[in-house]
């Protein structure tokens, strides 16, 4: 079966999400290198070049420790002269930073792009930082893409202005585009045999200290002046006039990008207002003074529509100035400058502008679902069924004192990290007292230590998030002798952005072994950490009283949470047709016993293990609530089991008589020894 998204060409068509049009844009570009630190809403841009790199020759794809490192290994690949893709989540840049300043100084040999899936309402994320501020002071150019088609196109064409003026390029993608859907027409892939690399010295660019630093800056501010004029004329950027020029309308025109233009051209038809005079950006840093002159003569107003805060607004209201515009200028007095700007956003901003009303329909339908929403349960976040973060947090809480059934408060701080653990911030875990950025838990909690030596300490940390950036924190807390508890929990995959491998994962989603992974408790002994303890998590009662000594313990104590995400063992189960059920070993469920149940609520409530449901007795209403296990939703994880104080949860065995006659029997003894 042929793969289109490899194999595609001039004249098909396919659905994609907009991170694999983007990759796909890419890939017809003809780069030879990807990386990216996992984050959403961008992951699927590099997974889809990986998962198929196998079937692309002379393609490399890397998911690296962090995203400094990612951007780096970019800029390497583009001075060897191979095109080169990295992308990241919009806090990711704040750690790619450094190489992305410097990137402007350096300049490019062959074309490279930086994707950036930014967060508007911060569905996914810790902040919802708008980056396109970034290039005010990096100076590398914005190209923002409107639809599913655009992101290929406008990555692929991204691609040649870097080259030609020597700029590292941002392709900015909210969550929006990113995880839509879509059709897209392929275009034809570049010639893969000719990615080669050689590199050349060029100690004018790469050299940065001193008076070549002042050169290079200088430099590239005459590339981006070259740049401005490129923008004026790019098909990029588009001018829609009116289609009757002597109306009132026609003196009032609107500025937009990305995925906010479809918002505006689709607000703008819902309202029969389509007689205005639109500019739409493709490219929205730097902008062409002369483009938004050419825009801006003969209108008396202007309209900004974009999403976040004012970043067009700000640079257009100073072209303004300089050139004398007169008009007036509107933007975030008219649309809001946080959270997700939806089309019934645009709809409303701009009908209220134009002082047209909406149709009675769309009213209707807006205050409907304001009414439904309100009255629609919230589906809270929750780890997921058999989760080993559900056992750590479950134990962190049990050591503290923490109990929602009796309203009982925790005696220690714990510091919140980013990862799935991130759920147990949530009710009825609470199990969080900050959550800003990757290892702000250690670092925080370390300087609370000794500002407030009362209080007891707890901070978490995932094990891809720990070698994110998280060994050069605890190696601060070791060399100050932090009194601070710190729990690793290590599942062996970054899973909450696509389950990709971390340095310490042993073993690969199809069964085979990794070399070179780390023993994380080797590493930790290699830093100096002198206590240290490993634990199953799902064993919550031998992890509770092992929490419980080490805070009382003084100083940098160090425990290793470790088991593997339940979704990727119970994957490797089906790859390998591994069952929990054979001929020759017994099958196993739980089950929740009602008559013996008390409803202490420790397993609904204090576990909150979501296969532990509730109902009414023959289903009526008014009738007699109990509990009970999920058995379609249920892993056999066994917290559960553990956890019942009044044994009202029982694990059930059976289909063992081929068991206990295969022991029995000396043959099969001898031939299961493997001595037959």
């Amino acid at each position: 079966m042929a793969n289109l998204f490899v194999d595609g060409k001039y004249g098909d068509r396919g659905i994609v999400l907009g991170n694999e049009a983007i990759a796909r844009g890419a890939l017809e570009a003809g780069i030879g290198y990807a990386s990216m630190y996992p984050g959403t809403p961008a992951s699927e841009i590099i997974i889809a070049l990986d998962k198929n790199k196998k079937n692309i020759k002379n393609l490399y794809t890397e998911f690296s420790l962090n995203e400094h490192i990612s951007l780096h290994g970019a800029i390497g690949a583009s001075w060897t002269g191979i095109r080169s893709l990295c992308a990241m989540k919009n806090v990711g840049l704040n750690v790619a930073s450094e190489p992305a300043h410097f990137l402007a100084y350096t300049g490019v040999k062959a074309g490279l792009v930086l994707a950036i899936g930014s967060d508007p309402g911060a569905p996914s994320s810790s902040n919802e930082q708008d980056d396109r501020w970034y290039s005010l002071h990096t100076y590398m150019p914005i190209i923002e893409p409107s639809n599913i088609q655009e992101a290929k196109d406008f990555t692929k064409k991204a691609f040649d202005i870097s080259e030609q003026f020597s700029f590292g390029i941002i392709l900015m993608a909210p969550s929006r585009l990113c995880h839509n859907a879509g059709i897209l027409n392929f275009g034809d892939c570049s010639d893969r045999d000719l990615i080669s690399g050689n590199f050349k010295r060029d100690p004018e660019n790469y050299l940065n200290l001193f008076n070549l630093a002042v050169k290079n800056h200088k430099k590239y501010l005459e590339r981006n002046e070259l740049l401005k004029k490129y923008v004026y004329n790019s098909e990029l950027n588009m001018i829609i006039d009116a289609q009757i020029s002597s109306t009132k309308s026609s003196r009032i025109g609107f500025i937009s990008s990305g995925i906010i233009y479809s918002h505006l051209i689709e607000a703008l038809n819902f309202i029969n207002a389509d007689n205005y005079k639109i500019l739409k950006l493709g490219i929205t840093f730097p902008l062409s003074e002369e483009l938004i002159n050419k825009f801006l003569d003969n209108l008396d107003e202007v309209v900004i529509v974009e999403e976040a805060e004012g970043f067009l607004e700000f640079q257009i209201k100073k072209i303004a100035f300089e050139i004398g515009y007169h008009g007036k200028i509107h933007g975030k007095n008219v649309f809001k400058a946080y959270g997700e700007l939806t089309i019934d956003d645009v709809i409303n901003g701009v009908a209220g502008f134009l002082g047209k009303a909406a149709p009675e329909y769309f009213t209707a339908a807006v205050n409907k679902s304001e009414i439904l929403s309100d009255k629609t349960p919230q589906r809270m976040g929750t780890f997921c069924v058999g989760c080993p973060h559900r056992g750590t947090i479950y134990s962190i809480l049990k050591a503290s004192g923490y109990s929602n059934t009796d309203s009982k408060d925790r005696d220690v701080i714990i510091a919140g990290d980013i990862g799935c653990y991130t759920l147990g911030l949530l009710p009825p875990y609470n199990a969080m007292d900050w959550l800003t950025c990757m290892n702000s838990g250690l670092s925080i909690g370390q300087a609370i230590s000794i500002a407030d030596k009362s209080k007891k300490i707890i901070a978490l940390v995932g094990d891809s998030t720990f070698y994110h950036s998280g060994i050069p924190v605890l190696m601060n807390a070791i060399q100050n002798n932090s009194n601070i508890l710190y729990i690793i929990l290590d599942n062996s995959w970054t899973a909450m952005t696509g389950h990709q491998k971390t340095p310490s994962t042993k073993t690969d989603i199809d069964g085979t072994p990794i070399p070179n992974s780390v023993n994380l408790k080797d590493l930790l002994k290699s830093l100096g950490v002198s206590y240290i303890k490993t634990v199953d998590p799902n064993s919550v009662k031998r992890f509770s009283v092992i929490i419980k000594e080490a805070l009382t313990e003084k100083g940098l104590k160090v425990i290793i949470a470790k088991r593997e995400c339940i979704l990727q063992e119970e994957r490797r189960k089906k790859i390998k047709n591994i069952k929990s059920k054979t001929e020759n070993s017994p099958e196993m469920f739980y089950e929740l016993q009602k008559e013996r149940c008390v409803k202490c609520n420790e397993c609904f409530v204090e576990l909150a293990c979501p296969a532990i449901q509730s109902a009414k007795e023959n289903g009526i209403n008014n009738g007699k609530e109990y509990y009970f296990i999920d058995p379609v939703s249920c892993v056999k994880c066994g917290v559960c089991y553990e956890v019942c104080p009044n044994s009202a949860i029982r694990k059930v065995e059976f289909n063992l008589h081929p068991v206990i006659n295969s022991a029995l029997n000396p043959e099969s003894q001898l031939s299961f020894l493997g001595n037959k």
